[in-house]
């Protein structure tokens, strides 16, 4: 089961999108929504203090920028003002990912082990474009490769979770698969079904994993403490 976790945290939680913001170009302050405090969001009280998780603005923009790095790896780092769609798609990631290790905190989810921890970290220095490209982002805004590896360890956290509560998600069937093909609604309607059939399983595993993130990350923000302060006035 491990490819679970490493499979849902570039897709699941960010579901398109990532994608759909990309084609954006309106910056987040263009809309006049710098808060002077720098707080984004708020995870577990609508007020800094003790159990409370405080996801900063600086929080999620060096996380958009990361994903915007590998993109364009050839491309000169991106430090432009970022599309609005993308940073609130990447907030929602976070707080996402958040809710999901403090779930995973309470219930005492066996702590993923150093090399899970060190997998996240090269997913994320491979999302970058590679770990120099990633250094450099980090020296361009500011940031402490310290950042990174909290990223890497919350990341490893939501993949434990995962692990051990989406088993048998993706478990796709022969009989669901040839059900799934003769629906036509997927990618893959202009191949025969003995062609289609493992790409067609692997994209309904990844679609069940997306739902069933979804609804967890659903249960958790309706029983959470919540306050997203980008989003405010």
């Amino acid at each position: 089961m491990a490819p679970l976790g490493t499979a849902l945290l570039g897709t699941a939680l960010l579901g398109g999108l990532l994608g759909a913001a990309l084609l954006l170009s309106t910056p987040l302050q263009a809309q006049g929504r710098v808060h002077a405090d720098g707080l984004a969001a708020l995870v577990g009280g609508l007020a800094p203090g003790p159990g409370v998780d405080v996801l900063l603005r600086s929080d999620v923009e060096l996380r958009a920028r990361l994903h915007l790095a590998g993109q364009a790896p050839d491309s000169p780092l991106p430090l432009a003002p970022l599309p609005t769609a993308l940073v609130r798609a990447t907030l929602d990631e976070l707080v996402g990912e958040l809710l999901i290790a403090r779930e995973a905190a309470r219930v005492r989810i066996r702590p993923p082990s150093t090399a899970d921890v060190l997998h996240e970290r090269e997913r994320l220095e491979a999302e970058a474009g590679g770990a120099e490209r990633l250094a450099g982002l980090l020296r361009a805004v500011g940031a402490s490769p310290s950042e990174v590896d909290e990223l890497a360890r919350r990341r490893a956290v939501v993949g434990a979770f995962l692990t051990a509560n989406l088993e048998g998600t993706t478990e796709i069937s022969d009989a669901e698969v040839e059900r799934l093909y003769l629906t036509g609604e997927h990618p893959f309607a202009d191949l025969e079904l003995e062609e289609a059939r493992e790409p067609l399983r692997i994209w309904a595993a990844q679609a069940a994993l997306e739902r069933a993130v979804a609804r967890w990350v659903g249960v958790l923000r309706a029983r959470t403490p919540l306050r997203i302060v980008l989003r405010d006035p």
